[in-house]
């Protein structure tokens, strides 16, 4: 971890408490606390990743200007998760999916706050706005297999297509993940069962994990309180940011929240 003085400083001029990012980042801190406990309650399994890890580790927190919060865990734990976030996540809360939101575009589901307003940029529009944390699910894949659904999702469900025709683009999104992505997990991928993890098939994240760096999970210190880690952070971290405990020379400040409610 950098040391307190740096941190302090790089805390007054990015996220100061009281500021709009700081409360931001409280209430992704607020959701995160509420998904660790289901979690926890029914023995499924996730992990901080990306930058969230990067910022408990280097931090002890967020990192200053970081206004997102990221998880992740394996498919079949996801699979097991959403149904319950639907029944136990507090009325503050929502689980923002395909099945919540039928023109939400991503992959991936998140988990967001009511009562509180973040700028996202890109094309798809919706009603739902709040903070949140994303929780990417991961399996087992063959990188060149990953890659071609990958420019196959890009393809067909790009942005231009949604904005030329919403129902082509629900035929492409539908053909995608209903036929050709569960073909390339029981078969293909069948054949190589000692691939490494990615992000589930369509998403852009290129960044393998290693099932050695994850398991068996550890813990981490995050802000106030401690959550799942990989086991071997220095390990994960390096591998996706190089030398992470040196601080960027060129910061890029989002602040992309545009309000939150104390509620």
């Amino acid at each position: 971890m950098i040391d307190d003085m740096t941190q302090q400083q790089l805390r007054e001029r990015y996220n100061p408490d009281g500021s709009l990012l700081r409360q931001g980042q409280l209430r992704m801190l607020d959701i995160l606390k509420v998904v660790d406990g289901i979690c926890r309650a029914h023995g499924i399994r996730y992990w901080l990743s990306s930058g969230t890890l990067l910022g408990a580790v280097r931090h002890g927190g967020f990192i200053p200007w970081d206004d997102d919060l990221d998880i992740e865990m394996l498919r079949e734990d996801y699979l097991r998760l959403l149904p319950i976030l639907r029944e136990e996540l507090p009325p503050n809360f929502m689980l923002h999916d395909k099945v919540t939101d039928k023109d939400y575009p991503h992959l991936y589901a998140k988990v967001r706050d009511k009562y509180s307003c973040i700028e996202e940029e890109y094309v798809f529009r919706s009603k739902h706005k709040g903070c949140f944390i994303d929780i990417f699910p991961l399996e087992r894949s063959p990188y060149p297999l990953f890659r071609i659904a990958n420019r196959l999702y890009v393809n067909l469900c790009h942005p231009a297509v949604y904005r030329y025709s919403r129902r082509l683009y629900g035929f492409n999104y539908t053909l995608l993940t209903r036929v050709i992505f569960p073909v390339f997990r029981r078969w293909v991928s069948a054949f190589h069962p000692k691939s490494d993890y990615h992000h589930t098939f369509g998403m852009i994240y290129k960044a393998e994990r290693k099932c050695e760096e994850i398991f068996p999970l550890s813990e981490v210190t995050f802000e106030d309180a401690t959550f799942y880690a990989p086991h071997d952070a220095h390990g994960y971290l390096s591998r996706m940011f190089g030398n992470y405990m040196k601080l960027p020379e060129d910061i890029e400040v989002h602040g992309t929240i545009k309000w939150v409610n104390n509620k």
